[in-house]
């Protein structure tokens, strides 16, 4: 029987060292020569990537000796960064951001591929690598760091030979601001890639590249000049997920906003597309995302499991389904799984099945709004699955808060998208008559997106008796391009409204009190976190803010490369570095340090100290003002950490500081 206790000051059943101690779900799942290996985060080593292998016998073991971290630092925000080919496995490590070759035997120490630094003097990073069929060339996204100017990316190459030989990277392909995902055919002779220039984003404007002859560039060891083609894309366009097919046609996904398409309902979504050498033929016609923004490589969301069946995630408001679509009339069928979260999706072969199955089977992560994150084999026809690895749960089913998918209407007549989560904990109930406080949660980006899928840093906060609404403004993927491109030129204004609107949305339906209104958010989400406590005040309690912006000329003197003219679309104005800071900028008017009389919340604030993407220079600057303002506030830095914590230290008490200074806040009100 619950015991009647204040919300907010539940005891929650959720065991924080057991879940940020805990190994990360599989990362990049896939099968070689039988065997299954995937990518460990662990936070309990301070967030080192280590490769594992899982043999028949079903033993794990670690493959990356120690001293080795598999992580890159390409455009910053990293991905996939290893690849499996010649009984080898080769990776990029994060503390020299050097390419290593290490034998899968496990008898041997990785070696060096690439030297510590160019001769040019720039430090080489790598993402996304590949092997050809023949495994005589390593292509990959290689960007060079320079200290004094802007970085370079390229698609690079490595020859690769019996012998070990350290050796700069060959350029095969430049002349664009950014690279990205490189796939290659069966053959080896055709090579396609995503790529964009500044000011763009890539899920505001890039096109499909692909070069013919890269046989001719392996027979000779020694880049040549290739014909680049221009497949997809371009301005208002935005191309993602792409793969050469078992028909070894060129697939794709792009939306469009051009004026021929703008009044085509699927093109405002991520379709899947086929290039057949000849023409482009959109093969799906949904008004659902089949790709995810662009923010980290070798995301991977389709397979082909014959040469006119592919099996895809796709997103809708709801979350992930698995589809079957049928390449030559592009219908999508459902295949019923029961999960809501559905990543990393790869073709496991016929002779690895568990059973005797006629029907495809594809490996996946997948979670639901109740059950945790599994690595699963589903068979395609009827959606069963077994599963391949699980990771505890921690809460009784009773414990979990599920999603419930709200929208709601904004004040400038327009619709917004959020979870909302009641509080919930088997052991407690709350005072009759008396509403729950709420925390209301912004995703960064802020191109990024919020799921309904069981996520545990959320359940935390309900099982101490908050409730939560975790909010898709407009900006956020998952509801179309259009949806997506609302926030240019209105970044700080349109989502940090829609925030204030879901919160009022929620205090008139009487599911919260307003009273205690509490935010948190970090990156663009803490931006946000900012914009609302001084422009909406009297809504919110208190706020927390994760390495966020204060001052927008800062962020874009100081950013790198990736998002350096990110700020022009978002606000609608190119930076310069004069203007910035005069008050009729909107880098100015929008940046929350010089609006600092208007708070009345009380603020923490949490910062890495070798953050590259939201420096330390940003937070120091708020938490400055916050003083000289005589806000009240607590400010707390961590050695080692960057952009996203990854030690498990660093979370605990960061979560533990968050939430106390919250509950402390409230009851003073």
């Amino acid at each position: 029987m619950s015991r009647v206790a204040s919300y907010g000051k539940w005891t929650s059943p959720l065991d924080l060292k057991k879940l940020f101690d805990r190994p990360s779900p599989p990362l990049y799942p896939r099968y070689y020569h039988g065997d299954l290996y995937w990518i460990e985060a662990r936070a309990s080593e301070g967030g080192r990537l280590v490769l594992m292998r899982r043999a028949k016998n079903r033993k794990s073991v670690c493959v990356t000796p120690p001293g080795f971290n598999i992580r890159t630092r390409a455009q910053e925000y990293g991905g996939l960064c290893f690849v499996l080919a010649n009984n080898s496995v080769y990776f990029v490590n994060f503390d020299d951001q050097r390419l290593y070759q290490q034998a899968l035997d496990g008898e041997t120490e990785p070696e060096a591929l690439t030297p510590a630094r160019n001769g040019d003097g720039s430090l080489g990073m790598y993402a996304s690598p590949r092997v050809s069929p023949d495994g005589c060339l390593l292509v990959f996204v290689y960007e060079q760091e320079y200290g004094e100017r802007e970085n370079v990316t390229s698609i690079g190459g490595l020859f690769l030979g019996p012998h070990i030989l350290l050796a700069e990277p060959i350029i095969i392909a430049a002349g664009y601001d950014f690279y990205a995902d490189p796939v290659m055919d069966a053959q080896g002779d055709r090579l396609a890639w995503i790529q964009w220039n500044h000011p763009n984003m890539p899920w505001d404007a890039s096109e499909l590249a692909m070069l013919t002859g890269l046989q001719r560039i392996v027979a000779d060891r020694q880049p040549r000049t290739q014909v680049v083609q221009c497949i997809a894309g371009g301005a208002q366009r935005s191309v993602g997920g792409v793969m050469f097919g078992l028909d070894q046609a060129l697939y794709f996904c792009m939306d469009s906003s051009t004026p021929l398409d703008v009044r085509d309902p699927a093109a405002n979504f991520w379709n899947i597309h086929r290039y057949d050498g000849h023409s482009v033929r959109r093969v799906t016609h949904d008004c659902a995302e089949y790709a995810v923004p662009l923010w980290v490589f070798g995301d991977h969301r389709y397979v082909m499991t014959d040469e006119n069946s592919l099996v895809a995630t796709r997103t809708t408001p709801n979350g992930d389904e698995l589809v079957s679509v049928d390449v030559s009339s592009g219908i999508a069928s459902i295949i019923p799984t029961g999960f809501t979260g559905l990543s990393q999706l790869s073709l496991v072969e016929p002779e690895l099945y568990d059973e005797d199955l006629s029907s495809p089977v594809i490996l996946c992560n997948a979670v639901s709004t109740t059950v945790t994150t599994k690595l699963v084999q589903i068979e395609v026809a009827s959606g069963s699955y077994s599963v391949l690895q699980d990771t505890e749960s921690l809460l009784a089913v009773g414990d979990i808060s599920s999603a419930e998918a709200i929208c709601y209407p904004t004040r400038d007549g327009a619709t917004a998208h959020a979870y909302f989560y009641p509080p919930r904990n088997r052991q407690f109930s709350g005072p009759a008559r008396v509403r729950p406080p709420l925390l209301v949660m912004v995703h960064g980006g802020p191109t990024s997106r919020c799921e309904p899928s069981l996520a545990f840093h959320k359940q935390y906060w309900t099982t101490l008796g908050f409730a939560v609404l975790d909010v898709n403004h407009r900006g956020s993927t998952g509801y179309g391009r259009r949806y997506r491109q609302m926030l240019r030129g209105h970044w700080g204004e349109m989502d940090t409204q829609d925030v204030a609107d879901g919160v009022r949305y929620l205090v008139e339906a009487e599911r919260v009190d307003g009273n205690k209104v509490c935010i948190r958010g970090g990156s663009a989400g803490g931006y946000v976190v900012l914009r609302a406590l001084t422009r909406y005040p009297q809504l919110f309690a208190a706020g927390a803010c994760y390495y966020g912006i204060g001052n927008l000329a800062t962020l874009a003197r100081t950013t790198h490369k990736f998002e350096a003219r990110y700020l022009d679309g978002l606000l609608g104005e190119a930076f310069d570095e004069e203007r910035a800071e005069r008050q009729d900028s909107v880098y100015y008017q929008r940046s929350p340090i010089h609006d600092l009389d208007q708070l009345r919340s009380p603020m923490i604030v949490f910062q890495g100290l070798d953050d590259k993407v939201v420096p330390p220079a940003l937070s120091r600057e708020l938490v400055a003002k916050l003083k000289e303002k005589g806000v009240p506030h607590e400010y707390v830095e961590y050695q080692g950490e960057g952009h996203g914590f990854r030690r498990s230290e660093t979370r605990i008490d960061a979560l533990q500081r968050e939430s106390k200074f919250f509950i402390r806040i409230l009851d003073q009100n």
